[in-house]
């Protein structure tokens, strides 16, 4: 990957964690500990992202276990039971990736059988592993429930899109991992496709269903590197716009739990009379994931497609339109039940003290500011991405 293509993922990642402090600052949550290992990790994704070879690994694991100290913070007893899940899935993750590599896993060349298929195998599970990939994604929902929106929030913005661009790197440097065993990858990105979208339209917790449409957003993301230069470039701007995405929907999440002092679900209702800019936030965060334009979104989505006709023709293209109808499912009922229509008379009881932080709604609306216009005007990142 080009010095330039890190410097924008860099950037991006800066800006992203700016605005995660700042909406953790003014919701007033976290304990000291949270700001520490939160800084913590921003900075190792940041320096990751810059470097190549195994310092990148490094910190990009460290980062990793930092994460899982952050929903062990948390201190409740679900949250300490998914940080532990977290880490010795995590722990195998790291173990099975860094065998890989040292047995040749970034040559260019296969080093012939047996040793290119356990290379092969070693990656696949320690990358299904990391990015909570079907059927390896455990522990990703667990911890959306139980950690802070802006903990998973860090999680899936930062340490999962700096893991994917770990993975971006390996095909790039070593092809042959995807090529010679493309029926395995492909299975993987269907799997977590359909996998993440029909589990997600079965949650009822808000915070869990934003999990598995990472999930979900993922198996794109996977098969646009298994493509060619077009999907590959599509999987960059979908990683970029992934992270931008998730900040905005969990960001939305906070602000409304912050306040309500309950975890959002499927039975809380009209939220926009009390959270209007949250609910804005929510609805141009759930188009852009789903890529309708003209939102950033669109714009690594449309790639993937192009990539998906390339890689299967139309039927290929069409498993992916049907993956992006049972997203739109989801988030369509989440936006009509959650946050439009009637609220519910025990939030307009105490709905007085009901107020949006304005730190937090100025966040939320430069982000979404910025996923419309770069949508409106991609040249600004199609002229640096391949």
């Amino acid at each position: 990957m080009s010095l330039t293509i890190n410097v924008l993922f860099s950037l991006t990642f800066l800006v992203l964690f700016a605005g995660i402090a700042i909406l953790a600052a003014s919701l007033r949550k976290s304990t000291r500990l949270w700001w520490i290992l939160a800084v913590g990790l921003a900075a190792l994704v940041v320096l990751s992202v810059l470097m190549e070879g195994t310092l990148k690994v490094i910190l990009l694991d460290v980062a990793a276990l930092l994460a899982v100290a952050m929903v062990w913070d948390t201190g409740t007893p679900e949250a300490k039971r998914a940080a532990r899940n977290y880490f010795w899935l995590l722990i195998i993750a790291l173990v099975s990736i860094a065998a890989a590599l040292l047995l040749g896993g970034e040559q260019s060349l296969a080093p012939g059988a047996p040793l290119e298929k356990t290379i092969a195998i070693l990656l696949l599970v320690g990358f299904a592993l990391k990015l909570a990939l079907v059927p390896f994604y455990f522990w990703l929902p667990a911890v959306a429930q139980t950690a802070p929106p802006l903990t998973t929030a860090l999680i899936v913005a930062l340490v999962d899109m700096g893991s994917f661009q770990e993975l971006y790197n390996i095909r790039s440097a070593a092809p042959w991992v995807f090529t010679d065993f493309l029926p395995f990858w492909l299975a993987l990105a269907l799997l977590s496709m359909f996998g993440g979208a029909i589990l997600a339209i079965a949650q009822k917790d808000i915070k869990r269903m934003l999990a598995f449409s990472t999930i979900d957003d993922l198996g794109y993301l996977v098969l646009g590197i298994l493509g060619s230069q077009t999907g590959m470039s599509g999987a960059l701007f979908g990683a970029l716009s992934h992270s931008v995405m998730k900040v905005i929907l969990f960001g939305a999440v906070a602000v409304a739990e912050s306040k309500l002092g309950h975890s959002l679900t499927m039975k809380d209702r009209g939220l926009a009379a009390f959270f209007p800019v949250s609910a804005a936030a929510f609805i141009v965060g759930a188009f852009g994931m789903i890529g309708i334009p003209p939102t950033l979104g669109f714009v690594g989505r449309w790639r993937l497609y192009l990539s998906g006709m390339q890689q299967g023709g139309i039927v290929l293209v069409l498993a992916m339109a049907v993956a992006t109808g049972l997203a739109l499912i989801y988030y369509v009922r989440a936006i009509h039940q959650v946050w439009l229509g009637p609220p519910d008379q025990a939030i307009v009881a105490k709905g007085a003290i009901i107020k949006e932080p304005l730190a937090a709604v100025t966040v939320l609306v430069v982000l979404c500011v910025l996923v419309i216009g770069l949508g409106f005007y991609p040249g600004l990142w199609t002229g640096i991405l391949p």
